[in-house]
Order: C-alpha cells, then sequence, then structure tokens
C-alpha cells in the first residue's frame, strides 16, 4: 500500500511538472503581456517596458505558432517603440511611466533586442509567409548595420550595443552577450552584404578573445587591435554575460565555430559539473568564480550543459528551474525570460540549423525562402 501511495505520488508530482512546462508560454502571457502587446517587467517601479522583453516575446510567440499575441507584441512595438515605422528609426529601447506620464524614458536603441526583432521578423515572414514582415525585417536589418555598427580593422565588423554613447574617440564599448551566433549566420548566410560577414568575423573574435580565460565579461572595450578593461568597464561578468553561454549552447553541431566557442568555455562548464551550481559572477581576467545565482541563470545554462556533455545535470537543472522558477507574479521578468528559452530549447520547441534558420516542431515541412538585404 505504502509502495502504491509513493508511486502515485510520484506519477502526481510529474504530471504537475508536465502541465507546468505546457502553460509556461501562456502563463508569461498572461502575467507580464498586457495593453495589448506590451511586455511588462514589474520590477522597476516605473513599470518599464524594454526592446528586449518585446523582442524576446516576439520570439516565444513564433516559436510556439501564437500569430495573434505577435500581431500584438509587433503592433505595440511598432507604435510606441518606433514611432510608427520599424523601417524608419531604430526602437527605443526604454518604455514606462514616470512624472505622472507615461512614455518612451530613453530613446536610445539597443542593438541585441534589434537584431531578434529583425531576425524573428524575417523567420516569421518565412514560416507564416508573410512578405509584409519579412520585408520589414530585411529593412530593419539594413539599419542596424548602418547605425549600430563599426569597422575598426579591415575585415571586422563590431555590433555597438546601441546608436549612441558606445563610441569614445576610437575606443568601442562592447558586450559578448549581443551577438547570438546562431541570428549572425541567418544574416551572414543569407545575404550578398559583406558587412555581414564582416560582423560575423568580428563577434566569432570579440567571443574567442574575450573567453580566453573560459568565462564571459558583460563588457569590454576594444580599440581595434586589442580588448581591455577600465576601471568603469571591468571582466566582471553576471546578468549579462549569462547569455553568452545561453546562445553558445543553442548553435547546432554543424555550425560553422561551434567547436571553437564551446572549447573556450569548457573551463565553466567544468567549475558548474564541479559545484552542480551556476556562479552569480565570473571574472574574465583570471576565470574566477563568485557567489550563488537566482533560478533564471540555471535555466540558461541547460543549453550549454547539453552541448558540453553533461546531460544529468541538465535534467537534474530542469527539475530544479521547474520547481524553484516564480512564475506568478511580473516582478520576476528576467528570470522568465530565461527559463523559456532553456527551457524551450531543452524540450526542443525550437532549434537553429547551420544557416542559422529557426526550425520548429510545427512549421517543419517550411522551405527557406528570400534573401537578406
Amino acid at each position: 500500500m505504502n509502495k502504491l501511495l509513493v508511486t502515485f505520488l510520484l506519477l502526481l508530482s510529474f504530471s504537475n511538472v508536465w502541465a507546468k512546462d505546457q502553460s509556461a508560454w501562456q502563463e508569461f502571457k498572461q502575467v507580464y503581456i498586457i495593453d495589448n502587446g506590451r511586455v511588462i517587467d514589474g520590477s522597476d517601479p516605473r513599470r518599464i517596458t524594454t526592446s528586449e522583453g518585446q523582442s524576446y516575446a516576439l520570439f516565444f510567440a513564433l516559436v510556439e505558432n501564437d500569430r495573434q499575441t505577435f500581431d500584438r507584441l509587433y503592433e505595440w512595438t511598432r507604435i510606441h517603440l518606433a514611432e510608427g515605422d520599424l523601417t524608419a528609426r531604430l526602437p527605443a529601447w526604454l518604455w514606462g511611466s514616470e512624472n505622472n506620464r507615461q512614455g518612451v524614458l530613453d530613446d536610445n536603441s539597443a542593438s541585441d533586442s534589434d537584431l531578434w526583432i529583425a531576425y524573428t521578423l524575417i523567420e516569421a515572414g518565412r514560416l507564416w509567409q508573410s512578405d509584409y514582415y519579412q520585408n520589414v525585417g530585411y529593412l530593419l536589418a539594413l539599419r542596424i548595420l548602418a547605425e549600430e555598427t563599426v569597422s575598426l580593422t579591415a575585415g571586422s565588423r563590431q555590433l555597438l550595443p546601441g546608436k549612441k554613447g558606445f563610441m569614445s574617440e576610437s575606443v568601442a564599448k562592447l558586450n559578448p552577450s549581443y551577438v547570438p551566433l546562431p541570428l549572425l549566420a541567418k544574416f551572414a548566410y543569407s545575404s550578398d552584404d559583406k558587412r555581414w560577414q564582416e560582423l560575423w568575423a568580428g563577434s566569432v573574435e570579440l567571443l574567442l578573445q574575450t573567453q580566453s580565460h573560459g568565462v564571459s565579461p558583460d563588457w569590454v572595450l576594444y580599440d581595434g587591435k586589442r580588448y581591455f578593461y577600465d576601471k568603469n568597464t571591468t571582466a566582471a561578468g553576471s546578468y549579462n554575460a549569462i547569455r553568452t553561454y545561453l546562445w553558445a549552447g543553442m548553435m547546432p553541431s554543424d555550425m560553422e565555430g561551434q567547436v571553437e566557442q564551446l572549447h573556450s568555455l569548457q573551463p565553466f562548464a567544468k567549475a558548474i559539473s564541479n559545484n552542480k551550481q551556476v556562479p552569480l559572477t565570473t571574472y574574465a581576467d583570471s576565470g574566477l568564480t563568485q557567489g550563488t545565482s537566482p533560478v533564471g541563470f540555471t535555466a540558461a545554462m541547460l543549453p550549454f550543459l547539453v552541448a558540453s556533455g553533461e546531460t544529468e545535470l541538465a535534467a537534474a537543472f530542469d527539475l530544479e528551474v521547474k520547481t524553484q522558477l516564480i512564475t506568478d507574479r511580473d516582478n520576476e521578468y528576467y528570470n522568465n525570460v530565461l527559463a523559456i528559452f532553456g527551457t524551450a530549447w531543452y524540450t526542443d520547441k525550437f532549434r537553429f540549423n547551420a544557416k542559422g534558420e529557426l526550425i520548429v516542431p510545427w512549421a517543419s515541412n517550411a522551405q527557406s525562402t528570400g534573401q537578406a538585404e
């Protein structure tokens, strides 16, 4: 009788975990998407919306084949962050409530979000056969190249974190987590514009050079010859850098550069395997780690651990995320977006192919069409 009871309780537990996994996107929508397509981050008293949040939600909606939510997210982003036209201007990165008014709080752009928006629009156009979304994505991608990239050395190009404020004389301030190689592969493979190939080359170099001690920094300085730090831009890596491991883990094994990226980060994989937890902070100039991270970091490790051969630890981390992630209040935004990325990939809801195209089960027969301009 006791054995039967234990078995029943275990089955009930796994059933609850499964149900929670199945409803992750629906729960995220209910808690974080308001006002007809606005993603809210309630951890900030200004009840902010970022272009990052809009871009990630657009991607999740495409992965889930949720066209209705996708359309709402796109329209809110276009109207409120881009003054009605994503082809004419880069979206503002920050919107919220301040001094008894709602609106744009900072009109500078965030290039990683812009990349995710452009990529997702192009892939939505391909998978849903929408010329409109594909064309907007192409034009936004051109604007990213023109306004958010810089070439400090021949044959190489870097993604500036935003349109303004990241170049001082001949020194650029860069963020390695802003260049997910699966997305850049899409542009590099599907376009004849050599600037995309230069951006791919510069981004690969940025990642490998700043990961020389096995961990990634949040920020780094670059003058065209070397990557370095100063008292303001330190070698610490935390809430930004965690995405570098997430993007690396999502690279398919046959994508150019995947082997080199994983190899350079193996010291971090080994540290996690030994300690059975993810550190809060790393130091790219020494490889040292410290602190205990929130549950979103644990979720972000799932693709990276699988790619590194740590499948048992990945399974343990997946269960930890399911039991510890807070999903019913809107002040856990970042943990939840990291968790959706990590767990959706882990449960095969999406993959990227070697050329950066999005692979989703519901559109397994979709064919590649069009080219990035």
